[in-house]
């Protein structure tokens, strides 16, 4: 019994300790999820990268509007900030079996905020679901992983 404990102790602290962090251990890869996607209405694409605090955050980063401010905020001294460079995905941390929840997500076109789930449907498919209270009073987008060169959607492909 007490060498199983050690064992247990000497072995499975090092893991446990790696997920207490919310963070991939150094020898997993980084999230599929991780990278840049195009937004349902095709309209904006939106990055997703590590934060400082080890959760994860999405940053507007182009779209087919690239002057569009953010008109709808709740804050009237900023609403005259341009969207393009906004984080509008914050505090997202690893659920288990491609999910990420506990964060918020911003919707400019309303200027409200919501709590925030993401799952990986595949490698090139999210499903982002923005909702208040429970998850089943909201709505999903499926986001589709981008690889463009352009990140101004306004002007058509060549």
């Amino acid at each position: 019994m007490k060498r199983a404990l050690l064992a247990l102790a000497l072995f499975g602290l090092p893991s446990i300790g790696a997920l207490a962090l919310d963070q991939p251990a150094p020898d997993q890869p980084a999230p599929a999820f991780l990278g840049r996607w195009l937004t349902e209405p095709r309209d904006g694409i939106i990055e997703i990268a590590p934060a400082a605090d080890g959760s994860y955050q999405g940053k507007i980063i182009g779209g087919s509007t690239p002057t569009r401010v953010d008109a709808k905020n709740p804050d009237p001294s900023r609403r005259q900030r341009l969207l393009l460079g906004q984080t509008i995905l914050v505090g997202m941390r690893p659920e288990g079996d491609g999910a990420w929840s506990g964060g918020t997500i911003y919707e400019p076109d309303t200027g409200r905020t919501y709590k925030c789930r993401i799952e990986l449907i595949d490698r090139d498919h999210l499903k982002v679901r923005g909702f208040i209270g429970i998850a089943l009073l909201g709505r999903s987008q499926t986001w589709t992983r981008f690889t463009g060169s352009s990140l101004d959607l306004s002007t058509p492909a060549r």
